[in-house]
């Protein structure tokens, strides 16, 4: 079971909701909200397993100082290893 000392400032923690698999991209729900920049040619594939509903997300989002506000700029995913948390999107632009 995760704590909120475990998360990341300025990290949010969210359910998964619903993911869909598409050939080369996952596309997943979670608080109303949908995103689709996980690209699977850059995920293990333990990580990309770990990505399924139900499972705890935590995202942190962009602020006008960061780039365009409420945009994610960072997405990880609980490791399946039980090791603290697996990055699956990072903008660093």
């Amino acid at each position: 079971m995760s704590t909120t000392e475990d998360i990341p400032e300025d990290f949010m923690k969210f359910t998964i909701e619903h993911v869909e698999r598409l050939e080369d991209r996952l596309i997943i729900s979670y608080d109303g909200r949908i995103f689709g920049g996980v690209m699977l040619d850059v995920l293990e594939e333990e990580i990309s397993s770990a990505i399924r509903n139900g499972a705890e997300l935590i995202a942190r989002y962009h602020t006008s100082e960061t780039g365009h506000p409420g945009q994610v700029a960072h997405m990880l995913v609980r490791h399946p290893d039980g090791g603290g948390w697996a990055e699956i999107y990072a903008d660093w632009e």
